[in-house]
């Protein structure tokens, strides 16, 4: 009995302070901000439409949809239109350039189509911010890891999007 009631307090403790982030993030700041660290440029969420292309040459292979959330500090989480049974969630970091520049790394999780694993992929977005802040492009290097952690496949692909939040 006292499990449920330690259980019950940390989740109503949780939600506090979810709420209270929200909140501050509804009225058009953060906990970073009221802490006096200035907000990147880049921080926010991004909507964007990814090319894969032949690495060797340059021929359009597939396109698809992506969404990004670069978090105050440096996290980024990273996610796709592809079916989500074949991957997980990207989790990742990114860091400013030069500029209006950045890089962006991030991997997840790849599966099998009975579930098992199949192994991971990483990838490297290197981008650059448009001087109005409300759009992005840029190149991506990505590499398919077996569950061993051999490389098995080299991925290029553009990428270009938009600011959502």
């Amino acid at each position: 009995m006292n499990s449920s009631k330690s259980i019950s307090s940390a989740l109503v403790a949780l939600l506090a302070s979810a709420t209270t982030v929200l909140v501050v993030q509804a009225c058009g700041g953060s906990a970073e901000a009221a802490n006096g660290d200035p907000a990147d440029p880049i921080e926010g969420v991004w909507d964007s439409t990814v090319t894969n292309k032949d690495c060797a040459s340059g021929a359009v292979l597939r396109t698809f949809k992506g969404i990004s959330s670069f978090q105050h500090g440096g996290a980024l989480v990273a996610d796709n239109s592809m079916p989500v049974p074949s991957r997980g969630v990207g989790l990742g970091v990114w860091k400013a350039g030069a500029g209006r520049d950045y890089t962006a790394s991030f991997t997840f999780m790849r599966f099998n189509p009975d579930g098992s694993l199949a192994g991971s992929q990483s990838v490297v977005r290197t981008l650059t911010l448009s001087a109005d802040a409300h759009s992005i492009t840029g190149t991506i290097a990505a590499q398919q890891f077996d569950t061993a952690g051999a490389p098995t496949l080299a991925i290029c692909a553009s990428e270009s999007g938009v600011r959502l939040h």
